[in-house]
């Protein structure tokens, strides 16, 4: 009896233990998912805030040689709500308010500034010299900004910052706006912006492709041998291929889906092929298939594009961008109407570098708009469109007659001019009809091809 009442403390002792590890432990995992979920919120904030800085910088140099009031107008509207969203952004970040500062009042001024050159454009008055400099200098520091800014993303990416040491080192980073603002490499704020806008790939009239019904469908409903058919035309080496199954697609181009596969020892990978049902045109192609060590040159691969589009019956089109990843270039081809580009008109042909196969087609931005156009003729000439041009624009060339989407359901004739401000690049369209500046694009070239912003 005594034995047990001896054993009594121990075994409370033990529940007790017990009881506040088991406490303990659900304080602790309820403390992770806390921080987990803060940790996020923080990652999410910065993300956007450098999504902001890199689109301000780029509307800043646009800003640069917009040369009417209604563009500019449009411009200082992003610019403002550009900046105030990423002075948002920024007091989310956990850095302490006297480490951002300077940071702070930079995104500050620049929305201030725009806010009030917006309403200066708005009354139909161009900025003055002295405000034209005020807004390159925000411009080149916006672009310092913005590369620190992707550092920082770039070593939190990689694991080598964590955001507890953000606390300490956000602070010495985004601070540092001295004399290291000063600096400017554009060579490594295009390389950091590599990432930036997947959409700039289909050229910078692509965002209208989802709204509208297909234009450039025509003919009647094909059956699913005819598409079987269809699909080993449009396939290189087609006595190669055997079609294995045929399905279908809804959306707004309906599609057969053909999956061919390789026979005989054919090395090429499976593929697929997506044919209209409407008139059996060819939508989209797709080959997975391994890539080997690069042997063709870019100049080769896209005069193999353009034989393969040709061989189709596609003629009068004209390449208008490409990229160059992984081992495959892709062409953006546009149509073609009177010696008019049509750029809403485009069809995308992905070639493998290591022995020039075609791999892929994309084709969903000429079925959806593609027609024979009713073209204006233009009211201004090209020497009178050129002198629309901004003033501190050097080697200006081109003035060709393009025809860009300015909304889902209105397109507008245009003089496409090339010109250089300082090292930057631009593409500027003159309204042909109008003599209005219809767009500005800042083009952007690396190693994989030429993009534009």
């Amino acid at each position: 009896m005594n034995k047990r009442f001896r054993l009594l403390p121990l075994v409370a002792g033990l529940l007790l233990v017990g009881a506040l590890g088991y406490w303990g432990y659900q304080q602790f995992t309820v403390r992770q998912r806390l921080e987990t979920a803060l940790n996020n919120k923080y990652y999410r904030a910065l993300y956007d805030l450098t999504e902001n800085v890199q689109n301000m910088e780029v509307l800043l140099s646009k800003s640069l040689v917009a040369g009417t009031p209604e563009a500019q107008s449009t411009l200082f509207m992003e610019l403002w709500q550009r900046a105030t969203a990423a002075q948002a952004d920024l007091n989310q970040l956990p850095v302490a308010d006297a480490l951002t500062g300077r940071t702070a009042k930079f995104l500050t001024q620049v929305g201030d500034y725009a806010h009030s050159l917006l309403q200066q454009a708005a009354r139909g008055q161009l900025e003055s010299d002295r405000q034209w400099e005020t807004l390159n200098r925000l411009y080149r520091q916006s672009a310092d900004l913005n590369l620190a800014l992707h550092d920082l993303e770039g070593r939190i990416a990689d694991g080598r910052l964590y955001l507890n040491e953000l606390v300490r080192e956000g602070g010495r980073t985004l601070g540092r706006e001295g004399p290291r603002l000063a600096n400017s490499n554009f060579q490594a704020i295009e390389k950091y912006m590599e990432n930036f806008p997947t959409l700039i790939y289909d050229g910078p009239f692509s965002d209208h492709l989802e709204k509208r019904t297909a234009r450039g469908l025509t003919g009647k409903n094909i059956d699913r041998d005819e598409a079987r058919r269809r699909a080993l035309e449009v396939v290189e080496g087609k006595s190669g291929y055997a079609v294995e199954r045929v399905g279908e697609t809804r959306g707004k181009i309906p599609s057969y889906l053909v999956e061919l596969r390789p026979q005989n020892g054919n090395g090429g990978g499976n593929i697929t092929v997506a044919i209209t049902r409407q008139g059996g045109h060819l939508n989209w192609m797709t080959n997975g298939r391994q890539i080997g060590r690069p042997t063709w040159s870019i100049e080769k691969a896209g005069q193999k594009a353009r034989e393969y589009l040709a061989s189709l019956g596609f003629n009068n089109m004209v390449p208008v961008y490409h990229e160059q990843q992984n081992g495959v270039a892709v062409f953006n081809f546009a149509a073609t109407q009177d010696r008019v580009v049509l750029y809403p008109d485009q069809i995308k042909v992905t070639v493998a570098l290591d022995n020039g196969q075609i791999l892929g087609v994309e084709a969903s931005g000429y079925l959806m708009n593609h027609t024979r156009r009713e073209l204006p003729r233009p009211r201004i000439s090209l020497q009178e469109a050129r002198k629309k041009l901004n003033s501190r624009l050097k080697e200006v060339r081109g003035g060709r007659l393009a025809l860009i989407p300015v909304s889902p359901d209105k397109e507008r004739l245009a003089y496409e001019f090339q010109a250089r401000l300082d090292r930057d690049l631009f593409l500027i369209y003159i309204d042909a009809v109008d003599g209005s500046e219809a767009q500005v694009l800042r083009v952007v070239r690396n190693p994989e091809g030429v993009l534009t912003l």
